[in-house]
């Protein structure tokens, strides 16, 4: 069951519209590994982002689903298989990530004063 806010989202601001779909922590990370359109299983992307709680990133996954911006396929076979891929919807947000990924990029220096060197 996904998390249900307290405040419903403001419908008369875009921004606070689609901040709704990609604002918790690593959703913007799971479209951006899902970018190419190839189908990854669910150990897969959890080895892509080591970072993150395998069940903080299921419970993502599943809003990503119910919002539109990933589709799941579950394979009737044993052992069970699912894949995800992004969606159409999910691809038109691409260039918003990627202008974040610049952003970041771009100012880089900020983020060393703030955490440091690793």
């Amino acid at each position: 069951m996904a998390y249900e806010k307290k405040k419903p989202v403001d419908l008369d601001c875009p921004l606070r519209l689609t901040m709704s779909l990609i604002e918790s922590k690593w959703k913007s990370c799971i479209l951006d590994e899902l970018r190419d359109g190839k189908p990854l299983r669910p150990s897969e992307i959890h080895k892509r982002l080591p970072e993150a709680a395998p069940r903080v990133l299921d419970i993502q996954l599943k809003e990503l689903i119910e919002d539109g911006l990933v589709e799941k396929t579950i394979y009737p076979e044993l052992p069970p298989r699912s894949e995800y891929v992004i969606s159409p919807l999910g691809l038109s947000l691409i260039p918003i990530i990627d202008q974040m990924l610049k952003w970041g990029e771009d100012h880089y220096d900020i983020f060393v004063k703030k955490y440091g060197k690793k």
